[in-house]
């Protein structure tokens, strides 16, 4: 299983859109997909379905035993989406106190990879908000790779520096 997150701290530069066309693609070729929406926007669950307030992401950020699971969606032939969460930014505010608030995904997938299958999954794709917020942070402590994607800009230029300053502060 290889987890890729798509992360920019510029908007608009299509994670969403590349986010969804890879694993369209990958499940097209055989490969089991799953896309977790971790951008408070839904763009990328608001392609599959309605949003909704239960069972989405926001669950795997939530440290109550009555919290309610994580439902996984099947929107195509190999293709699976954890829904998005429009109130996830105020949720990722609640977690700066956390003493593990940059864990948390890592820990939700060891707990819960026999009871979903997620090693069953041969991709993982996670898109992300434009941000470099504790929600963001988690989907890069359990990637494998992050794609960046930058708008041929002074501002996509600047923020490609930016990220990357970012990432090393966060890797020590």
């Amino acid at each position: 299983m290889k987890i890729i997150t798509f992360t920019a701290i510029k908007g608009g530069v299509g994670k969403t859109t590349l986010t969804l066309n890879y694993g369209d693609w990958l499940a097209k070729h055989g490969k089991k997909v799953l896309l977790i929406d971790l951008d408070h926007q839904c763009n990328l669950t608001t392609v599959f379905e309605k949003t909704r307030r239960n069972n989405t992401i926001a669950e795997a950020f939530k440290e109550t035993d009555n919290a309610q699971k994580v439902k996984i969606d099947s929107v195509g032939p190999n293709l699976d989406l954890i829904a998005g969460f429009i109130d996830l930014d105020v949720l990722g505010s609640y977690l700066e106190n956390n003493s593990n608030k940059e864990m948390m995904l890592f820990m939700w997938f060891k707990n819960n990879s026999d009871s979903l299958s997620l090693t069953d999954y041969d991709y993982i794709l996670i898109d992300t908000h434009p941000d470099f917020s504790t929600i963001t942070k988690n989907s890069i402590a359990i990637s494998n790779y992050l794609l960046s994607p930058i708008t041929p800009s002074e501002h996509g230029y600047n923020a490609k520096f930016d990220l990357e300053t970012r990432l090393e502060k966060f890797r020590k």
